[in-house]
Parts: C-alpha cells; sequence; structure tokens
C-alpha cells in the first residue's frame, strides 16, 4: 500500500497551490500570490514579514502537539494558553515539570520564551525610569511602590527593577554624567553664550540659585540650565559672584558670556560687577514696577474711609474685589451656587474666581478680568446669599471695564519677552513705543481709568526713558538695529537710531583690524631698518592713518549694505537670515548673532524654581538628599 505524500512544511498550513499555476501559491490570509520554484523559501518570508503572529502560532501549537506525544505525558489533550504572541525569530522552550503523581504539566517561562533582556535593553529601561522620575517630577521611591513594580512586570517579567539607592547613587549619576558630557560639548562648539540668573527660597527656607544658559546652535536658540545650587553662606556680591564664576569656569564658558540678565536686586547686580561682566534688567521686573506702581499694589497701609482721592478709590475697589473673590473661595455654597448659575446662564464653560498676590500685578489684572467674566452669574448669586460680601457698585464695575484694556497690553508684552525660542533682546524697543501708543490712544470713561491711564503713562516714560541710549546698556538699541524686521524705524529717536549705527561701525571696525592684523605678514618688503631716517616718524603715521580710514570705511560699507535691504517680516527668522549673509555682511553677522541670543527677561531662570518647588516638595524631600 502506497503511503501519500505530506506537505511537510508548516508554509502550507497558510498558503494553497494554485491549480491553474503549478508554481505559485495564494496565500489564505492575504490572498496574495506568490511563486514557490522548488522550496518553500519565498513563501515563509512572506509569513514572516506580513503574518509572524499568524506563524508563531501555528509554531507554538505544533510544538504543544509534539510534547504531548513524548513517552510520559498524559494522553489528555491540554487547550493552549493564550500568551503573548512572540516575534518569528523568538525561540520557544517547553519546559516540563513532573509531580509526585507522575503526571507531566508544561510551563512556558518568560524568560525561556523571550530570552534574557541585553544591555542595551536593560540600559534603556533604566533611562526610561529616569526620564520618568525627571519630567513626571516623580519620587525615586517610585521604583518601590507595588502598583508601579506590578505595571513593569506585566509589561515584561525579565527586567529587574532597580531599587531606590541603586537608582539614586548608580543610574541617575551615570545618566547624568552623559548628559553633562552632551551639554559640555554643544557649549564648545558655541562662540558665545548668555546668561539668566535668580535666587529661590523653597517651602523649608532654603535658598536655591538658578543660572540658564543661552546660546546659538547652527540657527537655533538653545537653552540649557548649568545648575540649581543650594546656597549654603549669605547672598552677599562677593559670595554670589564666587558661586556663579565657579560655575561658568566648570562649563569653560567664562570668556564667551556676552552678557548676565538678572532682577533688579542689588546683591545679584553687585556680584555680575564683580565678575567684570556686562549686566542688563530684566524687562519683565520693570513692567511689574511700572504697574505695581501705577496700581499702588506695593503699598499695604490701610485706606481712610474718608479719603476720595482716586489712589485711595483704587485701593478700595481692588480690597472689595478680594473680599468677593475670598468668600467664594472659601465658601462651598457660594461657590456651588455660582457653578450652577453658570450653567443655567448657559455659559460655554464653567470658570472660577481668581485670588491675585500683591508682589505679582498680572494676577490682579487675570483677579479683574474674571470678575467681568462672571459679572451676571456673580451678580445674581450674591443678591440670594445674605452672608455675602458686598457686590460692586455699577460706577466700580465701570471702572473695572476701563481698568482691562489698560492692562492688557503689558500681558501680552510680558508674554512676548519672555519667549525662549526666538531673539527678544531687539523687540524691546519696538513693542515698548508700542505699547506707549496704545496707552495713549486708550479713551477711559471713568475718573479713575483715566487716573490709571495717566499713571500707566508717567511710570512707562520713568523706566524706559533712556532704552535707546548708549549709556547704560547699550545692548537694546544695538540688538534692535541688527535685527532685520527693526532696523532705525523701529527707533522713537532717530538721533539715537544714529548714534546706535556708529557705536556699531566701530565695533564692525574693530573686528576688520583684529582679523587683519592677525593675517598679516611677519615681514615687510623694503623695511627701512635704519634708525636714523628723519622719515620713519611719517611713514609710521600714515601707514596708521590708511589702516584706520580702511577698516572704517570697510565697516561703514556693510553697514549702509545691510540698511539698505529690506525689511523682513515678523515671521522672520532672525538667526537664519544672518547665517544666510555671513558670507556678505561678515564679520557684521558675527556681532548680529552675538546680540541675538540674549534673552530679554530672567523669566527662564525662574520658570525653573516652579519646578524646584514640585521637586523639593513633601513626597521627595528625603529622595532630594539621597541624590
Amino acid at each position: 500500500m502506497s503511503i501519500p505524500t505530506a506537505n511537510c512544511s508548516i508554509v502550507w498550513n497558510h498558503f494553497v497551490k494554485d491549480p491553474n499555476t503549478p508554481d505559485t501559491a495564494i496565500c489564505k490570509h492575504c490572498k496574495k500570490s506568490y511563486k514557490r520554484s522548488n522550496g518553500t523559501t519565498n513563501l515563509l518570508d512572506h509569513l514572516k514579514r506580513k503574518h509572524f503572529t499568524v506563524l508563531n502560532g501555528s509554531n507554538l501549537r505544533r510544538q504543544n502537539e509534539n510534547d504531548t506525544n513524548l513517552p510520559g505525558t498524559s494522553g489528555e489533550q491540554e487547550q493552549p494558553q493564550s500568551a503573548s504572541v512572540l516575534p518569528y525569530s523568538s525561540p520557544v522552550i517547553p519546559v516540563s515539570v513532573t509531580n509526585n503523581t507522575g503526571k507531566r504539566h508544561k510551563q512556558l517561562l518568560l524568560s525561556n520564551r523571550f530570552g534574557t533582556p541585553s544591555e542595551s535593553q536593560v540600559s534603556a529601561f533604566h533611562e526610561a525610569i529616569v526620564k520618568m522620575v525627571a519630567e513626571d517630577l516623580q519620587p525615586l521611591s517610585i521604583v518601590e511602590n507595588s502598583g508601579f513594580r506590578n505595571m513593569i512586570q506585566l509589561l515584561d517579567s525579565r527586567y529587574e527593577i532597580p531599587s531606590r539607592r541603586t537608582l539614586g547613587r548608580t543610574i541617575i549619576p551615570r545618566i547624568f554624567s552623559t548628559v553633562e558630557n552632551k551639554v559640555k560639548t554643544l557649549l564648545n562648539q558655541a562662540k558665545h553664550v548668555a546668561i539668566t540668573t535668580d535666587i529661590w527660597t523653597s517651602m523649608n527656607t532654603d535658598s536655591y540659585i538658578t543660572m540658564t544658559v543661552h546660546f546659538l546652535f547652527q540657527t537655533q536658540l538653545k537653552t540649557l540650565v548649568l545648575c540649581t545650587k543650594k546656597l549654603e553662606s549669605s547672598h552677599t556680591s562677593v559670595n554670589l559672584s564666587e558661586i556663579m564664576t565657579e560655575e561658568l569656569n566648570r562649563w569653560d564658558i567664562f570668556e564667551k558670556v556676552v552678557a548676565v540678565v538678572t532682577d533688579g536686586g542689588s546683591n545679584i547686580k553687585g556680584a555680575v560687577r564683580l565678575m567684570d561682566l556686562s549686566h542688563l534688567p530684566c524687562i519683565a521686573h520693570k513692567f511689574n514696577l511700572v504697574v505695581q506702581n501705577s496700581l499702588k499694589l506695593s503699598g499695604n497701609q490701610e485706606t481712610d474711609p474718608s479719603d476720595d482721592t482716586e489712589e485711595s478709590n483704587l485701593k478700595k475697589l481692588f480690597k472689595k474685589c478680594r473680599n468677593i473673590v475670598g468668600y467664594f473661595r472659601r465658601s462651598e455654597v457660594g461657590n456651588r451656587m455660582l457653578v450652577e448659575k453658570q450653567k443655567q446662564l448657559g455659559c460655554e464653560s464653567v470658570l472660577k474666581l481668581k485670588q491675585d498676590i500683591h508682589t505679582r500685578w498680572n494676577s490682579t489684572y487675570l483677579m479683574i478680568e474674571r470678575l467681568i467674566q462672571l459679572k451676571e452669574p456673580l451678580t445674581i448669586v450674591m443678591i440670594t446669599i445674605t452672608e455675602a460680601p458686598s457686590n460692586l457698585s455699577s460706577d466700580e464695575w465701570n471702572s473695572i471695564e476701563d481698568i482691562i484694556p489698560l492692562l492688557r497690553p503689558f500681558d501680552k508684552l510680558t508674554t512676548e519677552l519672555s519667549g525662549e525660542q526666538y531673539p527678544t533682546l531687539s523687540t524691546i524697543i519696538p513693542l515698548i513705543r508700542g505699547l506707549q501708543s496704545s496707552l495713549v490712544s486708550k479713551t477711559p470713561k471713568t475718573p479713575l481709568g483715566m487716573f490709571i491711564k495717566n499713571k500707566l503713562i508717567e511710570n512707562t516714560n520713568k523706566r524706559f526713558d533712556s532704552i535707546e541710549k548708549q549709556t547704560i546698556t547699550p545692548h537694546f538699541s544695538r540688538a534692535t538695529l541688527l535685527d532685520p524686521r527693526c532696523k532705525k524705524v523701529a527707533f522713537g529717536s532717530e538721533q539715537n537710531a544714529n548714534e546706535t549705527e556708529r557705536y556699531l561701525v566701530n565695533e564692525t571696525a574693530a573686528l576688520i583690524s583684529n582679523a587683519s592684523n592677525t593675517e598679516q605678514p611677519t615681514y615687510q618688503e623694503n623695511l627701512n631698518t635704519d634708525d636714523d631716517n628723519v622719515w620713519n616718524f611719517l611713514n609710521s603715521r600714515v601707514t596708521n592713518v590708511q589702516s584706520q580710514t580702511t577698516t572704517t570705511s570697510s565697516a561703514t560699507s556693510l553697514m549702509r549694505q545691510y540698511l539698505s535691504m529690506p525689511h523682513q517680516d515678523l515671521k522672520c527668522n532672525v538667526a537664519v537670515f544672518w547665517n544666510d549673509h555671513k558670507t556678505v555682511l561678515s564679520p557684521l553677522s558675527d556681532i548680529a548673532l552675538k546680540y541675538c541670543i540674549i534673552p530679554a527677561t530672567s523669566v527662564p531662570a525662574e520658570r525653573i524654581f516652579s519646578k524646584a518647588g514640585k521637586i523639593l516638595s513633601a513626597r521627595r524631600t528625603n529622595n532630594i538628599q539621597l541624590v
């Protein structure tokens, strides 16, 4: 009796021969036809590329059938487990265990099914955990939490989760060292850098200083955190200068610093002067002082009820606003009724009142803006609640409606100038001129609104009167003139624009002179070495004058060529513009890119403190000491 030949390859569980074409097979899953020649290699490759999950399922069932037919196994057929599908290249090794009754049970261990993770995989797991701890501000103890460990075991039981001690003392320092080397490489490539710094006090009354660095990488502005250090000594200018100098030298960028941006603290300004570096004031802090002085937010003295001046009326108005907001934030009944009333009135979104902070003017602006948004539901609810504070009068509501448009430009400017991904220093002058123009065009309808308008104009002019001059901080005007979107038209005074141009020409001429001196040959032809030659004096003076005239005229020509170019669109990338014109406008392009990296505010350093406050929380304080 003849035994029919069987298609032994597992491929034929997934393919059928095409009856019309003998050397072709059709896939049962995707119905595509493939040539098989004299073998099944082509068909198997298709299964591995397109249907590897189905292929591995067949491999697993086939292995189970072979194990069932081994001697000593039970004749009962077990149901296949719904295990995770493996990649087609992963080995499947059955492990049998015989119990006391002689009955053999099969186990598929994950370590055998998947294999031991490689060093690169383990390293990737460790980096993922460290990144999660850093980005999500998690404590190191999360690796010991049962929920986290159960989740990791479910995802991949091969991975051995490191202990908190190992994470803090071995893995994090290793990854930190890698990141530190990458940062050093970037800073070594930077030609110029700018620094922002600020000091912050934690909830434990510990003081910290943060330093951020800003530079160009190709044509992109980069911001990196150099350090956030705990201050162990008093905050004197000498101590702060020593700490900052040590940090800049550690990164080998002290000689590259073009400016340090800080707030108006006398100690930090003194520290920058001791380091002999250029200091720039934070424009956001200047705006804060302008608005605080105009709104009288810094004064905590009680108001006299009999005082009827506009200043006193302003303080009374803000006091009533704070009382209203404070009540609804404390009262569960009041807050619930306000939410319900908004829903009844069909408001698009349910809003909550905002409490202001005396030291931040924009919080006062946001408080009164939210009061206006909730005016209708707030008034209705306050009528029905007997213990609620007195509501604002009609004149007071009108005064608030006058104040908000006056403060809105300051809020927009602060946001615009606090950016990190685009040049901000060059936009200060045009934005301030735009602010002044906006304030003048406002027409408040109430006496209180007119009072605040005049105060804002007065304080703005006072704080920024000399911002275009070349005296204390020439960086603002020079950056503006070298911004292809602004040039001279952004200046409020043509005289200041011309003076800025003259200083920039001198700076450009100095660079041209230095470059020519570097390239000058070490010998001179036909040099007369006779010390008694009476013409040496005249020849020397003529050579110097010609050299100075040549460099100055070249610098002037570069500046005129740049100023004659058309103004760029507001969306223009300043760094890209100067990089594209560096061949034609060098070394003026180098000066422009130097000013381009300086931020207008110290907000980048302050942003770190908001994260530091979460890091130094009660949940994470012990772990910080471990690191």
